[in-house]
């Protein structure tokens, strides 16, 4: 891929939160408050599996592991927060909730907050794990906590947001949704970005809790399970078709790319950059089939329309991008070429104008192979010639895909909606720099990323690695952690 740029220049303040951990470390969901998935931390290849714990407990799909403060941080249905020495993945302690732990863990000054479907948020010491104390809601919580500026906010199924101070685990304030929240709010610039289940986005000014704004209604059947993104001045939500995943990309095949191929069907190539000006025409009349959503963080208006058709296979949730500190968002998205769930591609989306660069390029002969649908095959002598990238397991095929950024390092992972015998399933697949993709470790770690005792991801959704001082932190489909290591050179 290409290189991801660090110029600085668009300026994510929640990244700057303090979380008071280290600057290597992974404290909390998709690294910081804003849920950016970015750290400057650049494990380089080759890279080792340093080990593997299977926990024989099944553990939500979306849910992140945590580093922080040389431990791992993991919560399980079975209501068990895991403290793994991250050195050997050996328990360090285990702390018991009431019920399901369903949200990932946040790391702040000493103590690890975690959400139960208990209706408890737990504080944690994180050298004991003993119990410091908790805060009571509604109804169980299905979101992870956000920890920042010295507050735990809390998103509950009754419908409100609670913010708590981190030291005593007293309600400062709490402000009603008036609809169940399942997904994770993102914090930034001093304020609150909270996904209602009415499908709204809430903007709340940190401090008081006073609403700033409420977005018009976000097109889709839920906000669930993912996380928003405060990125400067731009929230990012995704969101659950309201219908099958399957019948929109029919309909984008329809309107869409088969008058585009049918239009360029004597030419030589095929460039998918030219698509996406009328995809986004086409959503501008179509919106209800739009699962990727950038508004205003100002004003909760809609900014621009991406031109990403989301990977949400099964009508899964689209999965969120990871963003750059120069406002780039990267997102693995179905190309040109689509049948059933399509192929999945990677590429980056600038949160200033709304420009989408694929950084998977390549060119594609038409080629009709069915009555009814234009395929595109990759073009003899392109990028990928014969032996395509797809062939080493990077498609859709009703799965899910997670995503973070390592300095200039993408991480990506994919787990499958069903249970197969594969060498790619619930592989992990490192886009470095443009034409070089690799699995870590293919011989073993390929072999081992098998999903663990719990079987596959049933349509559901896929948690990013974690990235920490130069290692890589992956919770495989269903009970299973990996540990990767990379090289200390740097290129």
């Amino acid at each position: 891929m290409r290189h991801i740029e660090i110029g600085y220049v668009f300026v994510i303040a929640a990244m700057l939160a303090s979380t008071r951990a280290r600057a290597d470390d992974w404290p909390q969901l998709q690294h910081d408050p804003a849920h950016t998935g970015y750290t400057a931390d650049q494990p380089n290849p080759p890279y080792r599996l340093l080990w593997r714990r299977d926990l024989k407990e099944p553990i939500s799909t979306a849910h992140q592991a945590v580093v922080a403060a040389g431990m791992v941080f993991v919560g399980t249905n079975h209501g068990n927060l895991y403290a793994l020495d991250r050195k050997n993945g050996e328990p360090v302690w285990i702390y018991k909730t009431g019920a399901p732990i369903l949200g990932s863990p946040a790391y702040d000054d000493g103590v690890v907050y975690v959400n139960s479907m208990d209706h408890l948020c737990h504080a944690v010491d994180a050298k004991s794990g003993k119990r410091l104390w908790t805060f009571e809601t509604g109804e169980g919580i299905w979101a992870a906590p956000v920890a920042a500026e010295g507050r735990v906010f809390v998103a509950a199924r009754d419908g409100f947001v609670y913010a708590v101070g981190a030291k005593d685990g007293k309600e400062q304030w709490r402000f009603k949704i008036g609809s169940p929240v399942l997904a994770t709010p993102a914090y930034g610039s001093g304020r609150l970005y909270v996904p209602g289940g009415d499908m709204h986005v809430f903007a709340l000014d940190g401090k008081t809790g006073q609403r700033v704004w409420q977005s018009p209604k976000i097109p889709g059947a839920a906000m669930r399970e993912y996380w928003l993104i405060a990125a400067g001045d731009t929230v990012i939500a995704t969101s659950q078709l309201a219908f099958t995943g399957h019948g929109t990309q029919e309909q984008i095949m329809r309107g869409v790319m088969t008058p585009f191929n049918e239009r360029h069907a004597k030419d030589p190539v095929l460039v998918e950059d030219e698509v996406f000006p009328e995809l986004v025409k086409w959503y501008e009349t179509h919106p209800h089939h739009k699962t990727f959503h950038v508004l205003d963080a100002e004003t909760g208006r809609v900014k621009f329309i991406a031109p990403i058709i989301g990977v949400n296979g099964g009508s899964c949730i689209t999965p969120p991008p990871a963003v750059s500190p120069d406002g780039w968002a990267y997102t693995v998205y179905a190309n040109i070429w689509l049948r059933a769930s399509g192929w999945a591609f990677f590429g980056r989306l600038r949160l200033k104008d709304g420009k989408f660069e694929p950084l998977i390029t390549d060119r594609y002969a038409p080629k009709l192979a069915f009555p009814d649908q234009w395929h595109a095959q990759p073009k003899a002598g392109s990028q990928f010639g014969n032996r395509s990238v797809f062939d080493g397991g990077f498609n859709v095929s009703d799965q899910s895909w997670g995503q973070c950024l390592g300095g200039d390092r993408a991480f990506l992972v994919r787990d499958p909606g069903w249970v197969q015998d594969t060498p790619s399933y619930n592989t992990m697949l490192i886009p470095t720099r443009r034409d070089e993709y690799m699995f870590p470790n293919i011989s073993e770690a390929r072999r081992l990323l098998s999903g663990g005792t719990f079987g596959g991801a049933f349509h559901s959704t896929c948690a990013p690695p974690a990235v920490s001082d130069n290692q890589v932190f992956h919770k495989a489909v269903r009970s299973v952690i990996f540990a990767f290591e990379g090289t200390d050179r740097k290129e």
